[in-house]
């Protein structure tokens, strides 16, 4: 031992681990809940105040029991304390303004196993009487009455105001009122002035709006890979700028959906200055992977399929002839470059290449994308072989995208010219097996995507209208209607000619307090049509009902796999040829584990 010290050796016996086999609300009557005109409102309300209700409460102490199967029944002191309060709180949402616990046990019932005694003291129940506001300039006494909400005569709930007053989830709170107007030296403080007739609570809430702020730094820190332009251009907080609660909680959104960083890790820290009147903004971001690659092979059917993909999210082509870029390629521009390419010999081919500038020209949101494939299905057989089967498609087309800013800044929209050459002999794909088709066309899009993050949302919604069309040929190709009955499937399908319509929603809503319990509701519309009834539909470009939609939504032949699971593609549901008609209803329960 060192000079003036001693050894202490410790020893611990753990012993069994203490359970709460028990819990007992004593004093917890039924409480008269006419005021609530929803009756649902009235029967969750009841609900939750329920001895069992207000056990439920209880985050982390809980009875044993079979639903106890994840999380082990245990009894932790400081838990304990906090389950306590929420329980209390429960009470006070019903107007038990005084409930409070008198005392509480806990008692031995073996070695292994707890019970616990909770007596309640109700008290009288409570109103909200007359409310006044003090100190507000910026907005009127009735305007904050009314996003306030909360009206004479209204069952008093303390958790109520506090949420109307700071932080509502809907954003209807005065401090979002403010704090989205510049206003970052806000404060509001709620006073309790006087109890009158009936128990109803008077409140006097005083409001110190302070001075507007303006956005001064933006510093960003933890980029890696990315650099500081594609963070900043999705920034909504530019310096000058009034700050605004609403504009920070946007932008984190819009860095989450680039899918570079961490969502878990990311951080804001606004830094006021009272002083100028000003406010720094620090954004702290953790780079993580997003590039895919796809190496993968497989045997069936007699035949050995190997597969080649790579996808690169972050990637740059400045940087492609820059010395040291290459680590282990040039990144940080936020483009994204696709490469793959899918054969099992001789018999099937299939190759893609997509390039996307999200930011062309580095000032506005105007995206360009750029994309060729090839794909080739046949028996193998040799070209000069009477009896090759062989379907052959080449596409390429280019697009161009732009963010709206009306009716809101979460509308796009994505317009693209495309040409496919499809080659046939002896297909089994189409309605016509020999023979050659150009499509030319254009595809526009428009889009509302407000879905809050890209992994696992828990609130938004996304909508898209899609319309597709090739030239109206017949229109101008001097053949007469009737003149069509004469021609081979080759001669009539030489241009393929078509418009298409889609119209797919996804609502995503959280049915839980913690927002892990999300239902989806889905719905989606197709229809293709011809420019002229004698020429008919065209064979290229249909919808297929059925498959998991692991491999995409769309074909090497233009197709348009409708997910459906449970039903093969090639099942009933989808003819060989397709179809030019699809709706589809869906409602999705997700929980997050």
């Amino acid at each position: 031992a060192e000079f003036n010290s001693l050894i202490f050796d410790i020893y611990i016996e753990k012993a069994s681990r203490i359970k709460i086999k028990e819990i007992n609300i004593i004093g917890n009557e039924e409480v008269d809940l006419s005021q609530y005109d929803s009756k649902i409102k009235k029967f969750t309300k009841s609900l939750s105040i329920t001895d069992g209700g207000l056990k439920r409460s209880m985050k982390d102490t809980k009875e044993t029991g079979i639903t106890r199967i994840f999380s082990r029944s245990k009894f932790n002191q400081t838990a304990y304390s906090r389950d306590k309060r929420t329980m209390v709180d429960k009470l006070n949402g019903v107007g038990l303004r005084d409930a409070h616990i008198v005392r509480d046990s806990i008692y031995k019932i073996d070695d292994k196993h707890i019970g616990i005694n909770i007596y309640i003291d109700q008290g009288d129940k409570y109103y909200f009487g007359d409310i006044s506001w003090v100190g507000n300039s910026k907005y009127s006494t009735g305007q904050l009455d009314t996003l306030l909400g909360i009206n004479k005569g209204d069952v008093y709930d303390k958790m109520l105001l506090e949420q109307r007053l700071y932080m509502s989830p809907d954003n209807r709170d005065v401090t979002s009122l403010y704090m989205d107007r510049g206003y970052l030296f806000f404060t509001v403080t709620p006073v309790e002035v006087n109890i009158g007739e009936n128990n109803q609570i008077n409140y006097e809430i005083r409001i110190s709006e302070g001075k507007e702020a303006r956005i001064g730094e933006i510093r960003i820190y933890g980029n890696t890979k990315t650099n500081d332009h594609v963070i900043r251009r999705e920034i909504r907080t530019k310096p000058g700028d009034l700050f605004s609660r609403a504009d920070i909680i946007r932008t984190q959104r819009e860095l989450s959906q680039l899918g570079y960083f961490d969502n878990e890790q990311f951080q804001i820290n606004p830094i006021p200055n009272p002083t100028d009147g000003t406010v720094d903004i620090e954004y702290t971001v953790v780079e993580k992977s997003s590039d895919q690659i796809e190496l993968s092979g497989g045997y069936g059917g007699g035949r050995l399929i190997g597969t080649l993909g790579l996808t690169f999210t972050n990637f740059s082509t400045k940087n492609v002839f820059k010395k040291g870029a290459w680590t282990p390629l040039p990144s940080g521009d936020g483009q994204r470059l696709s490469l793959r390419g899918q054969t099992y010999g001789a018999g099937y081919q299939s190759y893609n290449f997509s390039f996307t500038e999200p930011w062309l020209g580095g000032k506005k949101p105007t995206s360009l994308t750029m994309f060729m494939s090839h794909s080739l299905i046949s028996n193998a057989l040799p070209k000069d072989n009477p009896a090759r089967s062989q379907t052959s498609i080449t596409s390429l087309g280019v697009g161009l995208g732009s963010r709206l800013k009306w009716p809101d800044d979460y509308f796009s929209t994505y317009a693209e010219i495309s040409y496919s050459y499809y080659d046939l002999q002896q297909s089994t794909f189409f309605i016509f097996t020999d023979g050659y088709s150009n499509d030319l066309s254009a595809k526009f899009v428009i889009s509302r995507n407000s879905v809050d993050n890209p992994i696992y949302p828990r609130g938004g919604s996304k909508f898209t209208l899609t319309a597709k069309s090739s030239l109206p040929y017949s229109a101008f190709d001097g053949i007469e209607a009737d003149e069509y009955a004469n021609f081979t499937d080759q001669e009539r399908y030489k241009f393929a000619e078509y418009y298409k319509i889609k119209f797919t929603g996804e609502w995503y809503m959280p049915i839980s307090k913690n927002k892990k319990l999300v239902l989806i509701p889905k719905f989606g519309f197709g229809f293709m049509g011809s420019y002229s009834a004698a020429k008919g539909d065209t064979p290229f470009q249909r919808f297929y009902l059925g498959g998991s939609g692991l491999q995409g939504n769309v074909q090497f032949d233009g197709r348009e796999l409708i997910t459906l699971r449970g039903y093969n593609v090639q099942s009933a549901l989808s003819p060989q040829t397709g179809s030019a008609l699809i709706a589809k209803y869906s409602m999705e329960l997700r929980y997050q584990f």
